[in-house]
């Protein structure tokens, strides 16, 4: 059995996605799909729950009793939630039926962080009611788990591998002596953020002094050079105007649901269509999503920045969350001629690029977002939405793959933001999620259109999924 730290605190990230369970921004979850080539295993869900239920997935919230200081994570202390379900799916209804999953609702504050179910599937019209299949569903709130704690928790539960556990809370006087000095050290990184603060500002004041000096002593050429300095700027600005607004009225709020897709690929067509453009399935994917992002109508003849999540979890990580996000941007032209060798390139350079600290004191540091009260935080703007979030998780694990048991056909991941309406997507700006996974012959992609007047309902996503597919001369089988 591993054993985490004494106390473990909600990180940034935890906090973060734990606010937006009781605020006005919609919860962040994430799901896994399994379908199977046969009937759902009732026994061995009923174990997997179990095997959950005593690891890091299986938490909750102690709230802080001092102010400043971190909320802690201890056991949920609940009873595992599994919804083995009599009423059979058909095989054309997959795809609803697993985002009927991913829209109930969670709360981890009270350690109803997670939730499995399952369902036998039958073929569409077939009046017998023959199984052909099964459908399992795991979702799980982003504030206790990002995609690699979700995976090792899967693993660990799915082979009776040792569970990392969330220690019990603190009490009484040893819980508020616990809380002051991590209140206490919020509050030091603070200052030493301020003191950055300051000695940039200076250095900044000293740099814009020393210009002012050097302009007061020139002649009158220098300023001839000033002015053709500005120039370049002038002239960039229509390459930097935004893109132009998609055709057609907003979609009315209460009409509309963010759009999902998930489509089943054979994976060795996928490594053969990204070899004979010099990549990988990797840097296909990521080309792939970035296109996709252009079809809607975003960024025309300009480049697409994309984000690149990227584990950092350690051995017996407690950790909820712990992904850092590599950032690459696409060219148009790399884009238009599928040119993978510099997408690989430009990927490999941003891999390397994470966790590199970026010069001066950040603009606002994090210690102190989470210091502030849900009624201040829930205030500030909410953090864009990436145009396009690729996640690639590649061949997970065994015990990850065959965690519900019998043959898996395919495994699907995503993240979605329960309950989210077109307005505040469109405050956030829009864009694209996907997840890409790996079963054996069998590549799994799934897509969330996060863009209300691009992207308007499950039909038109569809329609732009497949028709990329075909680009590549990939067959491709939605759910």
């Amino acid at each position: 059995m591993t054993h985490p730290p004494s106390a473990l605190r909600l990180q940034f990230a935890d906090d973060m996605f734990l606010r937006r369970h009781d605020g006005a921004a919609s919860p962040a979850v994430n799901q896994v799909l399994w379908r199977l080539d046969g009937p759902y295993d009732a026994d061995r869900l009923r174990d997997l729950a179990e095997g959950i239920a005593a690891g890091a997935l299986h938490r909750r919230v102690v709230r802080a009793r001092v102010p400043g200081a971190r909320h802690r994570w201890a056991p949920a202390g609940t009873l595992p939630v599994l919804d083995l379900q009599t009423a059979a799916v058909p095989d054309d209804g997959i795809g609803s039926w697993a985002q009927a999953q991913a829209d109930v609702p969670l709360d981890p504050a009270r350690g109803r962080s997670w939730r499995l179910a399952a369902a036998d599937v039958v073929a569409a019209g077939d009046d017998d009611g023959a199984v052909v299949g099964g459908i399992v569903s795991l979702t799980c709130a982003h504030a206790v788990a990002d995609g690699a704690a979700l995976i090792d928790a899967l693993v660990r539960a799915s082979t009776r591998a040792d569970p990392i556990v969330v220690p019990a809370p603190e009490r009484g006087g040893r819980a508020l002596l616990a809380d002051a000095a991590d209140a206490a050290g919020q509050a030091a990184a603070v200052a030493r953020w301020a003191q950055a603060r300051a000695r940039q500002a200076a250095r900044a004041r000293r740099a814009a002094e020393a210009d002012a000096g050097t302009a007061a002593g020139a002649d009158t050429g220098a300023g001839a050079d000033t002015g053709a300095a500005a120039e370049p700027a002038a002239a960039a600005a229509p390459a930097g105007q935004p893109a132009p607004e998609p055709s057609g009225s907003p979609v009315p709020d209460p009409a509309w649901r963010v759009p999902v897709l998930h489509v089943e690929l054979p994976s060795d067509r996928v490594a053969e269509a990204a070899a004979e453009r010099g990549g990988t399935p990797n840097t296909w994917f990521v080309a792939f999503l970035a296109r996709l992002v252009h079809a809607t109508g975003r960024f025309p003849g300009e480049p697409v920045p994309v984000a690149l999540p990227v584990a950092t979890r350690e051995p017996d990580d407690p950790r909820a969350n712990s992904t850092k996000i590599a950032r690459v941007t696409l060219p148009a032209e790399v884009l238009a001629a599928r040119d993978l060798g510099w997408v690989r390139a430009a990927a490999k350079e941003a891999y390397a690029a994470v966790g590199q600290a970026e010069p001066g004191a950040a603009p606002v540091p994090l210690e102190l977002v989470q210091m502030l009260p849900d009624t201040v935080v829930n205030r500030l703007p909410q953090p864009p939405v990436a145009a396009a979030l690729a996640s690639n998780l590649g061949k997970p694990p065994a015990g990850y793959t065959q965690a519900p048991g019998g043959p898996v056909r395919a495994v699907a991941t995503l993240s979605h933001y329960q309950g989210a309406t077109a307005a505040e997507l469109r405050a956030a700006g829009g864009g694209l999620v996907a997840f890409c996974t790996t079963v054996g012959p069998t590549t799994t992609l799934s897509v969330a259109a996060l863009d209300p007047d691009r992207v308007t309902d499950d039909a038109a996503l569809r329609d732009l999924v497949l028709t990329e597919a075909g680009a590549w001369r990939l067959p491709a089988v939605p759910w």
